[in-house]
């Protein structure tokens, strides 16, 4: 009997480890797909996906308010979020400018926006000024904002390049820039192809921060912008 449970057991683990290795096996499949995918075809993460970003898991890996807290916000500034998605990183960044400081969040789908409203509706935030808007034509006037950051956006936009001339623009001369991506995002790119994509719009590099899973780069205005 008690070899006949032992041999049921042993049946069980195996199902149950072969079930484990074939859905580990199908992530990775589609991944892989959707990284070759992506890196031909540009576009936003679709909306119906936003609320899937915003798990216990990315926020243990990408910690919201670690992640703002190294954009040096403070109280009274004029922020400026590309790719609000949630909202999770436009909290805690409106959270940082306080009552006196603004935050802009510009997205290019409808109902991201909407989305991102109805969640600072219940949460009671009103330093946020929510904006539909292509990355290419920022409704903010020149030399502008404090602190532009956008988090696991920048290489969702066709031509980066393009888009950081735009941050650019809004930018004041001492303000900063702050690029954040996530390692399981199907468009993560090394920090060198930030780096660059940066450097060739103008900017300076003068912090990195995070690790392995997921990092932030600051970057000022070069010296010749």
């Amino acid at each position: 009997m008690e070899n006949q449970m032992m041999a049921v057991v042993s049946m069980m683990l195996s199902v149950f480890y072969w079930i484990v290795v074939g859905l580990v096996g199908l992530f990775i499949f589609f991944g892989v797909v959707v990284r070759v995918v992506r890196r031909f075809v540009k576009f936003p993460t679709p909306a119906f996906l936003i609320g899937f970003m915003d798990s216990p898991v990315r926020r243990w890996i990408q910690s919201p308010a670690k992640v703002v807290g190294w954009m040096g916000i403070e109280g009274g500034m004029q922020v400026l979020e590309l790719g609000p998605g949630s909202g999770v990183f436009t909290v805690e960044a409106s959270r940082l400018a306080g009552e006196t400081g603004r935050v802009f969040a510009v997205d290019i789908q409808p109902e991201v926006i909407s989305k991102l409203e109805s969640r600072l509706r219940r949460e009671g935030i009103t330093n946020v000024v929510t904006k539909v808007a292509s990355a290419y034509e920022l409704p903010l006037p020149d030399n502008s904002v404090d602190r532009v950051f956008m988090i696991a956006v920048l290489p969702e936009v066709p031509d980066p390049k393009r888009a950081l001339i735009g941050v650019k623009r809004v930018l004041k001369d001492d303000g900063l820039l702050a690029v954040g991506e996530l390692l399981p995002d199907p468009d993560f790119p090394l920090r060198r192809t930030v780096v660059r994509w940066c450097r060739d719009a103008g900017f300076e590099l003068v912090g990195g921060y995070g690790g392995v899973l997921h990092y932030l780069l600051v970057f000022k205005l070069g010296q010749n912008f």
